[in-house]
């Protein structure tokens, strides 16, 4: 192979120093467009409910209504209290309901270090006493959400007087998942890949994010809600409750404590693993209802994962069942007495 003339290699050497400064200055621009959007977006759209401060950070809290017990809603992975808009003014025409960001979504500030189910629980107590917000509750989990839901019920036992799981993970689901479905690697690396792309902007550029607002006024908000670095950092830490996961909590053990279980229509799954899993998901949401003696699983026909924005009016009827069971129980501790 011939030598390269010696007039090409200063050539080569500032193409290159050409193409890197070019680099530089995508990359600068895209990270102050990304800060500069935000800036405007934060101002833009204010936070519905309060902001206070947890543990040094700040976090959302957004209650109507009024009425008890409180419903309390918890979102799954990568999303926040705006999931809910379908569904909170319905459930707050007859009591009290409440939706929160975690940290790292929404209105709520990041946090580092591990996001346990443990530390979510504590951080959402500790949100719910500065707010003043006073137990009884009826929790009602999406997913991930539904892992939290479970282990608040668990640390606050005389808290809880009723729950809803919508299409729930379960403790141990990735146990029963075949390989490579069951590793969380790939979503690991799909969740880095997404913070470097928010820092720069890119899903902004591509109008790749906010693409799926649940109500078209909102369609500005959510870009604003999902186009955030910081929200896919979070993801990527959560993630890591599958990693280690929590025992599954013995059947029986939420004793009477009213329970509603919806499952998403799996005949709608189109993908080949998930229509083979389906049986076996089926039979872990069965095991979500097996956690009390008085609970109810139903298939969400029509619905996919996010029954919340498929069928609110699902949700609305199973928490208004577990709401009217709690009033009965409320009703009939008070004729008793002490």
């Amino acid at each position: 192979m011939k030598r390269l003339p010696l007039i090409i290699k200063p050539i080569l050497r500032k193409l290159f120093l050409v193409v890197f400064v070019c680099a530089l200055l995508a990359a600068a621009l895209g990270s102050g467009f990304q800060e500069f959007s935000t800036a405007i977006e934060a101002r833009k759209f204010p936070p519905p409910g309060k902001i206070l401060e947890v543990n040094g950070k700040a976090m959302h809290l957004n209650c109507i209504g009024s009425g008890s017990p409180t419903v309390l809603v918890e979102s799954g992975l990568l999303h926040g209290s705006t999931d809910w808009v379908l569904v909170q003014p319905s459930v707050a025409k007859f009591t009290r309901v409440c939706a929160y960001d975690r940290a790292g979504y929404g209105w709520s500030e990041y946090r580092s270090g591990p996001r346990t189910a443990a530390v979510i629980s504590g951080e959402l107590s500790a949100l719910l006493t500065a707010a003043g917000e006073k137990p009884p509750f009826i929790l009602v989990g999406h997913s991930l959400g539904g892992i939290m839901v479970r282990q608040f019920a668990l640390q606050h036992p005389g808290d809880v007087i009723g729950m809803v799981f919508l299409d729930s993970s379960h403790e141990q689901q990735l146990a029963h998942v075949p390989p490579p479905g069951n590793s969380i690697e790939r979503s690991q690396q799909y969740f880095r890949k997404q913070v470097i792309a928010n820092v720069f902007g890119v899903p902004r550029l591509q109008h790749t994010c906010g693409t799926d607002p649940l109500r078209a006024d909102l369609a500005n908000e959510t870009v604003y809600i999902e186009c955030r670095p910081t929200r896919w950092l979070t993801a990527l830490a959560e993630i890591q409750i599958f990693a280690s996961p929590l025992p599954m909590p013995p059947p029986g053990v939420f004793g009477n404590v009213p329970i509603e279980v919806l499952t998403r229509d799996v005949d709608l799954e189109t993908d080949p693993a998930e229509r083979a899993f389906a049986p076996t998901w089926i039979q872990l949401q069965k095991q979500l209802a097996a956690l009390s003696t008085q609970a109810h699983w139903s298939i969400v026909k029509g619905s996919s994962h996010a029954i919340y924005a498929d069928n609110p009016d699902a949700v609305v009827g199973a928490i208004r069942r577990v709401w009217e069971s709690s009033q009965r129980e409320l009703r009939d501790q008070i004729s008793q007495g002490p």
